[in-house]
């Protein structure tokens, strides 16, 4: 029997069947990445910047949200920023000294983190420097863009000391604490845990704290956040919501588990429990449904608006940008049920 060629009617169907399978296989494809969808997070080695995303992870609230996250490692804010810039960042938190970067545009406030007690300025004892006033012509460590910096512009201002005054060396955070170990600079502006670190190494009798948040409450108050990019917001709305109710639900477990959170971020981030529990006590810690209340009833706006004016005055800013150009706590608020002002 002589083979029979396709009609022109059979090479279309089949064309059209071959093409339906391969849509067909893009289309499975495309929904089985979506039942784990990847986010690639920043997080600071403590327990603001890790104990939330590390409780998330281990307690299953990111797979009961069907997202994979990749956890990426900083100790400051400005390299997050140009991170998430390149887009090789979806989410982070942010110190309360980057905050700036978002009245400049360049991302938006998902959440309030927690309230921060913890940074300080502090000084060799047997250094001669009594108070702030003493800080003229003193070298300071202090890693710019963070909320070190911001804790010794208010210590400075208060002082009335120019910033010119004093010779300020920007650092990152572990050269700072090795500068300031080593007695090659005279104060550090820094953070619990690494002022932890400092008097562990030098001995607590041996080191003064000159300033440290209670020294300028209830003027300001000291924000950690979390923070994404507009881009992010608009291509991934529901991305967004199932990150936040993963949140939430580790944010509220942090808070009633305190002592269970310093124990599992120790073993993720390496840092010692006893450095983190000191973290315990100098943060006020959140719930979440407090949190969305803030961001409802105005108290976070002014809470990120006084922020801004440190920042006007040390020339991170040129005025205070109203704060609900870069306040995004819709997804919060979806993520806890409360109603959302289109």
């Amino acid at each position: 029997m002589k083979d029979r060629k396709p009609s022109l009617y059979q090479l279309s169907l089949m064309i059209l069947v071959a093409v339906l399978l391969l849509v067909g296989v893009s289309l499975v494809v495309l929904n089985l990445s979506g039942n784990s969808q990847l986010l690639r997070v920043a997080y600071h080695p403590d327990l603001h910047g890790a104990g939330i995303m590390v409780l998330a992870e281990e307690k299953g609230f990111f797979k009961d949200e069907g997202l994979r996250v990749e956890l990426v490692k900083f100790l400051s804010g400005p390299p997050e920023i140009q991170a998430m810039t390149s887009g090789d960042i979806d989410i982070a938190y942010l110190g309360m000294g980057a905050h700036f970067y978002a009245a400049q545009g360049r991302c938006k406030i998902l959440a309030i983190d927690s309230l921060n007690l913890g940074d300080m300025v502090i000084a060799h004892r047997d250094s001669g420097i009594k108070g702030l006033r003493d800080l003229r012509g003193k070298r300071i460590g202090v890693p710019r863009g963070t909320s070190g910096e911001m804790i010794l512009s208010l210590a400075l201002d208060q002082a009335k000391l120019r910033p010119e005054e004093v010779r300020i060396v920007n650092m990152d955070v572990a050269g700072a604490v090795a500068a300031f170990v080593a007695r090659k600079i005279d104060v550090v502006a820094l953070w619990v845990p690494y002022t932890t670190e400092i008097e562990r190494q030098v001995g607590k009798e041996n080191v003064i704290r000159l300033a440290d948040n209670a020294r300028f409450i209830p003027e300001y108050a000291f924000l950690n956040s979390w923070v994404t990019t507009e881009r992010f917001l608009k291509r991934h709305p529901g991305l967004a919501v199932k990150f936040m109710r993963a949140w939430t639900r580790a944010n509220d477990y942090r808070y009633h588990n305190l002592e269970e959170t310093v124990r599992l971020t120790s073993q993720f981030t390496q840092m010692p429990e006893g450095s983190l529990r000191m973290m315990v006590r100098s943060t006020q810690w959140l719930e979440s449904r407090a949190i969305a209340t803030y961001f409802q009833d105005g108290t976070a706006a002014q809470w990120y608006e006084n922020q801004e004016g440190i920042f006007v005055k040390t020339g991170k800013l040129a005025r205070v940008v109203a704060a609900r150009r870069f306040l995004r706590p819709e997804p919060l608020l979806r993520a806890l049920g409360r109603r959302v002002k289109e």
